[in-house]
């Protein structure tokens, strides 16, 4: 099991968007899974039959995860989501750039026992912010975007499972931030 943490502290079917807003007053605001600050956990379970088989294992998570981003994101993600929406905004005549990136840098701990976060990846429900890996970077960089946007996007975690490790409950910490310099 691991946990995200965030750091900063029209109605549609779709999961995945990017919405202009109004320029105004500099700010950026990140949510990484539950709505409120609070850490999201994910879980994954891997049975000694198919441990290290390569399989992939779709992790789990509360729906509250998921939870839709009222007024400009009013459809919840599917089950085993993480909802990550980012804004960033600032004054009409000073365009600057946002980042989203993730520390993956850490590992998932047992014990003496430990498993990098690169032996994890994401699926996307759209490619606003595409599927892809944890690169083991305390800097990956996830997205970038002008001011004036907010985006959102639902990633489902996945354990890639190519290696046994020893039986264990494993808790690590990825942690998100978003920058607009």
């Amino acid at each position: 099991m691991f946990a995200f943490g965030t750091v900063l502290s029209l109605p549609m079917q779709s999961h995945a968007l990017t919405v202009v807003i109004a320029n105004g007053a500099d700010q950026i605001y990140l949510r990484v899974g539950r709505a409120g600050g609070a850490v999201s956990q994910v879980a994954f379970a891997v049975t000694g039959a198919i441990a290290g088989d390569g399989t992939p294992i779709v992790g789990t998570v509360a729906n509250n995860a998921g939870a839709a981003e009222p007024p400009t994101f009013p459809v919840a993600c599917p089950a085993n989501n993480v909802r990550i929406v980012a804004r960033a905004r600032s004054a009409v005549a000073n365009t600057r750039t946002a980042s989203l990136r993730v520390n993956s840098s850490g590992r998932l701990v047992s014990g003496a026992d430990t498993i990098p976060f690169t032996d994890f990846d994401w699926t996307s429900t759209d490619g606003e912010i595409p599927a892809g890996a944890f690169n083991g970077s305390p800097t990956q960089l996830l997205y970038t975007f002008q001011n004036s946007r907010e985006v959102s996007v639902c990633h489902s975690l996945r354990f890639l499972n190519t290696t046994v490790y020893p039986s264990g409950t494993y808790n690590g910490t990825l942690t998100y931030n978003l920058q607009m310099p």
